[in-house]
């Protein structure tokens, strides 16, 4: 049986995709060991992972607006030390009374995480309160968690807004660990215009290891809830990256207190895994809320590859089971369109309806294409193996691959002419010059691809994410391991990291193959829970009624050039007779759609001039009058509403 492993591409965007055969990741997190650590300043490795999701030049879908009212939208401040734009900045979305909360990510650089704060009394008119920005410790950034709570308790009064840190890369050497943060930070925005601290960076202290660290873990996410029966307050914490939940008790906003720690869903009493297909077999915790049903409170946890997931936590440090989803077989969105693929798995982020009948649940998936890369000769003929595409490299697509020899350049540094010229795909070693600087000579020498394999070092099996752009050649790295493997030497697993290259430069290595199959973009899953109360707490049989995806995330003709394509979150209207729900799907721009027993159906959209992309949604009411808010990544902050009178481009975008 061939060694299976996955190939990780950046799909026209300079972010990473992963794929386990054919599941793509959120770029905050990708599959494998994983460094952000440059070997020396300007060798080129992408901190986390970066993208420009639409722009000019990447293209997006045209403008539409249909059945969407476009109330007023406001663009924040560049706050980056450099003015480097915010294309890529906005994350997540919250609202309470007449301010709006948006996350500051660390695209385009790392250096303006926080949260921008909005004046949405006029929701005409909104802006930023330019003084009142929250910034982030030095290297963290805000993504998924924000969100705001109103408190009254012996504690505090008013609300509090709870947002969630995470780091943009491994310390610099000789920074304190301590400094890059971690966990959930609380604040008092009784003032929205003139926030303060209540609590900082508080979370899980405990390492991989049960090891006690002096920072706490990286927080993707966190949703806080009052119970109304025990009169506590907690909020669950979710790192993207393994299947595990922290709840805090934060009844005192001041003094945040772990209660349950390290509940891992995969294992005793929860067994919350998916056997087969094989490829999905990325099973962590992404997102979670949390919602009251008669006397019991409700979490749904978005358990990426183990799918969607409801656990009784009335009780926190006694949380339960109640129900789980599990994925088809094939890919029922693209089983319409007559092709056989896996299912994606990314169970991202969920809501139960108002009438707790139905679970509305997103997969994200940032990677329109399965990817396979293979060995096809000598020693190693049949290895899988795993690579990073650099972002500013061409897109594999169906009509493109990689396949035929290889050639040993060795480092690839300094003077091109000294090395010999080639065809077909040069390999490389990593370290002494920078990986523009390898791509650059071996474009020049005439390779049409290159692959860096990993040095001599403790992490060689770690992969990255190289910085390095070319217009007609794909760039990628892999692992040391693969390195030796496509050069046909034979080594020592246990001692690979030690192991020196015995190929001479301009030596022959493995013929190798990387080729791409179209599998589309994320959806929208729609589940009739039964949720019910009963004397012993609360019952449920999730059962998939339909799935919803715009057309152009499923056709091969716009996976590459027109953004990403994929549903991120979804809103649910809090009126039970409305049926609807709203959705941020990225360059797919805001849509609306009805849901009931007969299932999902689109019935309003809008997309702005110049492309979309819509990272958060929330509905909100601002003076007696509901809205719905979405945070661009590209711009800030748009109002909505859903209105079917208007229709076409009479009502234009402003």
């Amino acid at each position: 049986m061939p060694r299976r492993s996955r190939l990780i591409l950046a799909c026209a965007l300079a972010m990473v995709m992963a794929f386990a055969s054919s599941a793509g990741a959120h770029p905050d997190h990708p599959d494998g060991p994983r460094s952000t650590q440059e070997d020396f300043p300007g060798e080129g490795v992408l901190g986390v992972s970066g993208s420009k999701q639409h722009s000019e030049d990447d293209g997006h879908l045209p403008a539409r607006q249909d059945n969407v009212r476009l109330v007023g939208k406001a663009q924040v401040a560049d706050r980056s030390a450099e003015q480097v734009g915010i294309e890529g900045r906005i994350a997540d979305v919250a609202a309470y009374g007449d301010h709006a909360y948006l996350g500051a990510y660390f695209e385009p650089s790392c250096d303006a995480g926080g949260v921008h704060v909005m004046d949405i009394a006029d929701p005409a008119n909104p802006a930023e309160v330019q003084d009142a920005f929250i910034p982030a410790k030095t290297g963290q950034f805000v993504g998924e968690g924000v969100q705001v709570l109103a408190y009254r308790n012996r504690y505090f009064e008013g609300p509090v807004l709870f947002h969630s840190n995470e780091t943009c890369g491994d310390p610099a050497p000789g920074e304190p660990v301590e400094n890059s943060g971690g966990g959930i930070s609380l604040w008092d925005v009784n003032n929205p215009e003139d926030p303060s601290p209540l609590a900082q960076n508080a979370g899980d202290l405990q390492s991989e290891t049960g090891t006690v660290q002096p920072r706490a873990n990286d927080v993707h996410s966190v949703f806080a809830w009052h119970n109304s029966i025990s009169r506590r307050t907690y909020a669950v914490l979710l790192d993207s990256q393994t299947p595990v939940l922290d709840i805090l008790d934060v009844t005192d906003p001041r003094n945040p207190v772990l209660v349950t720690n390290s509940l891992d869903l995969t294992r005793d009493p929860f067994n919350v895994q998916q056997d087969a297909p094989e490829n999905l077999n990325e099973v962590f915790a992404h997102d979670a809320s949390v919602k009251r049903v008669g006397l019991r409170y409700v979490m749904t946890v978005d358990l990426w590859d183990g799918g969607y997931v409801l656990l009784d936590v009335t009780d926190p440090a006694r949380s339960t089971l109640i129900d789980e989803t599990d994925y088809a077989q094939q890919d029922e969105e693209q089983a319409q369109r007559g092709r056989v693929n896996p299912p994606e798995g990314n169970a991202h982020q969920s809501e139960i309806s108002p009438d707790n009948r139905f679970v509305i649940g997103t997969d994200e998936d940032f990677a329109p294409f399965e990817i396979t890369a293979t060995v096809d000769s000598g020693p190693f003929a049949g290895t899988e193996f795993v690579g990073v595409q650099s972002g500013d490299s061409p897109t594999l697509t169906e009509d493109t691959s990689i396949t035929g020899p290889t050639t040993f350049l060795g480092l690839a540094c300094g003077d091109p002419a000294a090395l010999p010229a080639g065809t077909g795909t040069a390999v490389v070693e990593r370290g002494v010059c920078s990986f523009q600087e390898k791509l650059d000579n071996a474009a020049t020498l005439g390779y049409s691809a290159v692959i860096v394999f990993n040095s001599v070092r403790e992490d060689c099996d770690a992969l990255l994410n190289p910085l390095a752009a070319s217009e007609t050649v794909p760039f990628f790295f892999v692992d040391r391991a693969t390195g030796l493997q496509i050069l046909g030497q034979e080594f020592d697993p246990a001692g690979v990291c030690t192991t020196e290259v015995a190929t001479e430069v301009g030596a022959a290595g493995a013929d190798i193959t990387i080729a791409a199959r179209f599998n589309g973009w994320g959806y929208v899953r729609l589940f009739d829970t039964d949720l019910k109360r009963t004397r012993a707490g609360v019952v449920a049989d999730q059962r998939q009624v339909d799935t919803y995806a715009i057309p152009e995330a499923q056709d091969p003709a716009y996976a590459v050039g027109f953004g990403d394509l994929s549903v991120h979150e979804v809103a649910i209207d809090p009126d039970p007779e409305d049926r609807l729900a709203y959705f941020s799907y990225y360059a797919g721009g805001f849509r609306v759609a009805e849901y009931g027993d007969g299932g999902l159906r689109e019935v309003g959209a809008f997309i702005d001039e110049g492309g979309s992309n819509f990272w958060g949604v929330e509905v909100h009411e601002v003076g007696g009058e509901q809205y719905v808010l979405a945070s661009d990544r590209d711009y800030g902050l748009y109002i909505f509403q859903y209105d079917p009178a208007v229709d076409g481009p009479e009502n234009d975008a402003r």
